[in-house]
């Protein structure tokens, strides 16, 4: 991928005729604060970046990845008050406060997950499992062409083509 509009990302908001607010990604990053290596990844987790949107209509959240590829701790089913600070230093957990929290904070913003395919099967079915306890759409791509575990070109187009077919 060499140029922006090869993105899965651009291609959406292109077709839907949308206007990009912000883009916060941020290669490597977890959901949780454990990183590779059961490193502090807290300055660039999803947790620490969710203030930091805009004021947008929609909002896509394309994670997990990171979390499975570095083996972050899953930890249990945890929601709201029960979920105590240390807690987000597993999956589970954060994933959870991160929707929570997004959800109190983008009141009338539609927050969409994107789920990757080849994820360890404990992430894949707790994203499954916390979306639906917060209604927030999952949708769950499959077949993504990669290199080295990236989409390729080809990959991007898959991406969009599966948001565009969930979004209709």
């Amino acid at each position: 991928v060499t140029d922006v509009r090869q993105t899965w990302w651009h291609q959406v908001i292109s077709e839907n005729g949308w206007r990009l607010c912000v883009n916060n990604s941020y290669s490597g990053s977890t959901i949780c604060n454990t990183g590779y290596d059961g490193n502090n990844y807290q300055p660039r987790s999803f947790l620490t970046r969710m203030d930091n949107l805009g004021c947008p209509d929609v909002i896509f959240i394309f994670g997990a990845t990171n979390d499975s590829w570095s083996m972050a701790p899953i930890g249990d089913y945890k929601y709201a008050a029960d979920i105590q600070p240390g807690d987000l230093w597993q999956f589970r957990p954060a994933m959870a406060r991160m929707l929570e929290w997004m959800q109190q904070r983008y009141v009338n913003t539609e927050i969409i997950f994107l789920l990757n395919d080849g994820l360890r099967e404990s992430i894949t079915e707790s994203v499954k499992t916390i979306c639906q306890h917060y209604g927030v759409k999952c949708i769950v791509l499959k077949d993504i062409h990669k290199l080295s575990g990236h989409p390729s070109v080809k990959g991007m187009q898959q991406i969009a083509d599966q948001v565009l077919a969930a979004l209709e």
